[in-house]
């Protein structure tokens, strides 16, 4: 939440900037800086904590992974799960809701069926972007029931 706050208040930054010319920071320490809009080359707003990060049935240690890094998900409360149920990693912008749309897109996937928490550990893409890991119900024609969102970074 406090991310996406930041986010909005930068954006909202951006706005004001590119209206009046002038770019105005005023940081927690009370310093002021002043940019105009020909002086600024790029913005880019870094989180670096690395907070868990929790969904309905899933967590995560951290949000953002290396290429090809082991990834620990912790899968919770999939008891009554058909025996099909699967967790995958799909990339972020594949549309939510269809088993089968994930199953299509899937880079690794395990079954969770069965079992009523647990770990799984993933790899993680070698493509850089952001992925899913998405709680599907069956693996015929089921539907997406959860999801939790990853990146992927050098």
């Amino acid at each position: 939440m406090k991310k996406t706050l930041a986010f909005l208040m930068i954006a909202a930054l951006c706005v004001t900037a590119f209206a009046s010319g002038l770019l105005v920071i005023t940081l927690k320490d009370g310093s002021i800086y002043e940019f105009y809009l020909d002086e600024i080359e790029s913005l880019v707003y870094v989180a670096d904590d690395e907070l868990p990060l929790e969904s309905k049935y899933m967590s995560l240690d951290k949000v953002a992974f290396v290429p090809g890094e082991e990834i620990n998900l912790y899968f919770f409360g999939t008891s009554g799960l058909g025996s099909y149920a699967w967790i995958g990693i799909i990339p972020s912008d594949i549309p939510h809701g269809s088993e089968s749309e994930n199953d299509l897109h899937d880079v690794q996937y395990a079954y969770v069926g069965g079992m009523t928490d647990g770990l799984i550990v993933f790899t993680a893409p070698w493509d850089t972007g952001f992925y899913d890991f998405r709680l599907n119900d069956s693996d015929n024609g089921g539907i997406e029931i959860d999801f939790l969102t990853f990146e992927v970074r050098e």
